[in-house]
Order: structure tokens, then C-alpha cells, then sequence
């Protein structure tokens, strides 16, 4: 078994059995936000028009309805404090709250492998690295919400707590852990006879590929996490970008969710802005793309970003 410490950064939307109730941690959350980095680890190497290889590649891992259970269980253990938050802090004229498990909070991740298995593989290793550093746990997770930073060292997994030293620290285990994890995909896929495939343009699903995904590490330091997500929100809500299709959507035209993703990242003790954006397929309408290409840029402008993937790429 594998217990890897972790830390709330910002508050953590996660509903419990009780959906008014109080938050709780749940492994089955944990659980979905894996497969989706798996899936994008896997559409980076396979690409996206051999679903059945997809499917395939993804049940040796976590397991599905038609291949049995999982390889490896997921536990949470921990308890937790929690208080209301406004999830539009952005917003003074929307001043409603859910309840959120507090920042600087502290639980445990158990990876456990399932018998006969007698170790968690590298590549679960590598999906949660990869999910602690770019993704996030609960509801507005997108947008800042439900970071979450390593505490411990762990044995085998392919990231350390003096990644958060300073942003240099930081900005080198983002690179390493995503060339690693691509690495451990393609040794991965070879064994189960899968071949590299190309992806459509854009694809069907986000996928970790630096055509279509750029990442952006904001090295300015904000002192708190609420003042990095206003900083943030103040941008997004300009002229620019206000009501931007491209940043997702929801009401009478139906509902998609933002391929921008935001993280919140505490490094050492300031709190800097962590973007990854997909170009993927859209419910409607190809929205401009290019949109986001433009916020990117201008975030790394106003706070000192650097690229950590897509840089160059032309959206």
C-alpha cells in the first residue's frame, strides 16, 4: 500500500452522500478525476479514433463493467474542517456559498494494489502525479477550486514535496512528470499490442498533446489564493473575454464545460496561477480558439508566465 499525505490549497467543493449535507472526501471522486488524466495520457499516445483500444487501455488500469474490478483500490482517510465559500468571489452581486472543506487541511490518499497484484503500477504512479500538479478534486475545480499539493514524500511516485520550493523547482517537476508519464503510456500501450495513432483536429476528447494542449505556469506571486483568483476572474471578465463561447457555457443553447483549466498552485508561500487548456471537440459550434490562445498570452504577459507545453502551436 501507498499513503500519500496530501494538503487543501483552496476550498474544496465535494458533496457527500447528502448533497445539502457537508462536504465529505469520497475515493470514488479521486477515482473519475484519474481516468480523465488517464484518458488524456492515453489520447496523447493513441489518439482518438481507436475507442476500443481506448477502452481497452483504460480497463487494464481502473478496471471496467466488462473486464472486473480495478487493479488497484483507491482509499481516502482523513478528517476534515470545512465553511461556507462564495464560489463566485469574482462577483460582489453574487454573494451565495457552499459548504467547502477548508484550505490547509490534511488527508491521506491510500493506492492499494488488488490481488493477485502486488504493486501499484507506474503508470497509476504517474497518473497521480500528473493529476496533484494540473488537476483538481470537486465542483468548480476548473477555475481554481479543490487544488490540492503533496506533503510527504512517497516512495515510486514521480513527484516530491521540494517541487513547491520555488518556481523553478515547480516548473521542472511539471515538465519531468508529464515526459514521464507519456513515457510510462507508451511502454504501457506496447504491451497491450496497442499501436500510436493520430487524432483528429481538433480531437474528440481533451488529450495530452502539445498540438493541442497548451500549459502555462505564472511565476508573479499572489499572497493569498482568494487575490490570485480575483487577479484571474479580472482578466477572464474584461472586455476581451467576457460571455466567450470558448471558455465554456451553460443555458438555452445547452451546456459545455470550459477546456480551460485553472489551477491555484502554493509554492513555497505565495500562490501563483496554473493554466492548461484543450482544444477538443465542442457540443456546438467550433468556438474561436483563438481566444484562448490571446488569454494565454496575455496572462503571460501580466504575470511572468512560462510555457510548460504548446507554447508554439498555432490554435
Amino acid at each position: 500500500m501507498l499513503t500519500v499525505r496530501l494538503e487543501t490549497v483552496t476550498p474544496l467543493f465535494l458533496a457527500g452522500a447528502d448533497p445539502r449535507g457537508a462536504p465529505e472526501l469520497r475515493a470514488a471522486s479521486v477515482r473519475g478525476a484519474l481516468r480523465f488524466w488517464l484518458r488524456a495520457l492515453l489520447g496523447g499516445v493513441i489518439g482518438d479514433k481507436d475507442l476500443n483500444a481506448l477502452r481497452k487501455a483504460e480497463a487494464a488500469v481502473f478496471g471496467s463493467t466488462d473486464t472486473g474490478a480495478s487493479p488497484v483500490v483507491v482509499r481516502i482517510d482523513g478528517e476534515v474542517q470545512f465553511d461556507a465559500y462564495r464560489p463566485l468571489l469574482h462577483n460582489p452581486a453574487k454573494q451565495f456559498t457552499f459548504s467547502g472543506i477548508k484550505p490547509d487541511q490534511t488527508f491521506s490518499l491510500e493506492l492499494v494494489p488488488r490481488l493477485p497484484h502486488t504493486q501499484v503500477s507506474p503508470v497509476v504512479l504517474s497518473v497521480t502525479a500528473l493529476w496533484l500538479l494540473l488537476g483538481g478534486l470537486g465542483k468548480r475545480s476548473r477555475r481554481g477550486f479543490g487544488t490540492l499539493r503533496l506533503q510527504k514524500d512517497v516512495e515510486g511516485l514521480p513527484l516530491k514535496p521540494d517541487a513547491y520550493r520555488d518556481t523553478e523547482s515547480f516548473e521542472n517537476a511539471l515538465q519531468q512528470t508529464i515526459e514521464k508519464a507519456l513515457g510510462e503510456i507508451k511502454n504501457y500501450i506496447s504491451t497491450l499490442e496497442i499501436i500510436h495513432g493520430a487524432s483528429s483536429n481538433p480531437p474528440e476528447f481533451p488529450i495530452l498533446h502539445p498540438d493541442h494542449t497548451k500549459i502555462i505556469l505564472c511565476k508573479h506571486p499572489f499572497p493569498t489564493w482568494e487575490h490570485a483568483m480575483k487577479n484571474f476572474w479580472g482578466l477572464l471578465r474584461s472586455n476581451d473575454y467576457r460571455d466567450n463561447s470558448v471558455f465554456g457555457y451553460a443555458g438555452s443553447a445547452g451546456r459545455q464545460a470550459s477546456p480551460l483549466h485553472l489551477r491555484i498552485v502554493k509554492i513555497e508561500k505565495n500562490y501563483h496561477l496554473l493554466m492548461t487548456a484543450f482544444r477538443s471537440r465542442f457540443a456546438g459550434s467550433p468556438p474561436n480558439w483563438t481566444s484562448i490562445r490571446n488569454f494565454l498570452h496575455d496572462c503571460r504577459q501580466k504575470w511572468q508566465g512560462t510555457w510548460i507545453m504548446g507554447g508554439s502551436a498555432a490554435w
